[in-house]
């Protein structure tokens, strides 16, 4: 009997006009964990995804000892799906939670049997395919237009952390696009370019870098050439940044440029970004 080929997969743009949700959504999202059958667990999880911008694999290993209720920090490792020999050190970070997830966290401790933070009903860790089954039924109680995933919330929460880092900047997307291909790429420029890059200054300029690179700590995205999508996809979710929500009950908005502690037992891996070269 002839072998039939596995079904190709759907472009994304087939299945969702975007791969991001907006505050709202997300509020929906969490609100919808209240009908599943853990819903303190599951509320958890949503926020975590959201607020300390989690990968399927790093909230999935995350266990009760990387939970510090006392100094409201989340000890993560960070890009866990790398190889071993991919860097010289592990990258971690001590990460802030916000009041609402320590509520919920505090609720989760006193029910949970087993060391993973976020257990199954048999006290075993939550694999990925459970969760990204998880956040599609939550999508679909909150009544949402498309089929959601686990990297969306993610994806939100750093454009939202990328939306208060540029808000102080007052900076444009044309302006933000325009430093970027100064300072990350080899294109050429023409005069007036030039002249808008003089316009902004040099302090302008490395405040920039300044956000860049902390957005790249807090993520641990070693590309800056990926990491820049995310940064810039602050105006996907705010179009105009001087409209951000500067009270939004999920953020750490009081500590928001801490964005992480760092841990002085821990050497991080490196990386810095050069200028290009001009003429």
């Amino acid at each position: 009997m002839p072998r039939t080929p596995p079904p190709l997969k759907t472009v994304f743009q087939q299945r969702r006009e975007r791969e991001f949700l907006y505050l709202h959504e997300v509020d929906a999202v969490i609100t919808a964990m209240e009908q599943t059958r853990y819903p303190t667990r599951n509320k958890a999880i949503a926020m975590a995804l959201f607020c300390q911008c989690l990968q399927p694999s790093e909230l999935c290993w995350l266990r009760r000892s990387d939970l510090d209720l006392t100094r409201k920090t989340l000890y993560v490792i960070r890009n866990r799906e790398l190889k071993s020999g991919a860097r010289r050190h592990k990258q971690i970070n001590l990460q802030l939670l916000c009041a609402a997830e320590v509520d919920l966290l505090q609720q989760l401790a006193l029910e949970r049997r087993c060391d993973w933070l976020f257990a199954t009903e048999r006290q075993t860790r939550l694999n990925q395919r459970s969760l990204h089954y998880l956040i599609a039924q939550a999508g679909k109680i909150a009544n949402l237009t498309f089929p959601i995933h686990p990297y969306m919330l993610r994806r939100s929460g750093l454009f939202y952390r990328a939306a208060l880092l540029l808000q102080p900047l007052h900076l444009s997307l044309q302006q933000c696009c325009l430093l970027w291909n100064w300072h990350g790429t080899k294109v050429e420029f023409d005069q007036q370019q030039e002249r808008e890059m003089m316009t902004m200054g040099v302090e302008t300029s490395e405040a920039f870098l300044a956000a860049l690179k902390q957005l790249q700590s807090f993520t641990r995205i070693q590309s800056y050439d990926n990491l820049i999508d995310y940064l810039l996809g602050a105006f996907l979710l705010f179009p105009h940044l001087d409209r951000l929500p500067s009270d939004y009950w999920l953020a750490p908005v009081a500590r928001q440029r801490q964005l992480y502690r760092k841990d002085p037992s821990v050497t991080s891996a490196s990386s810095t970004l050069s200028p290009s070269a001009r003429a």
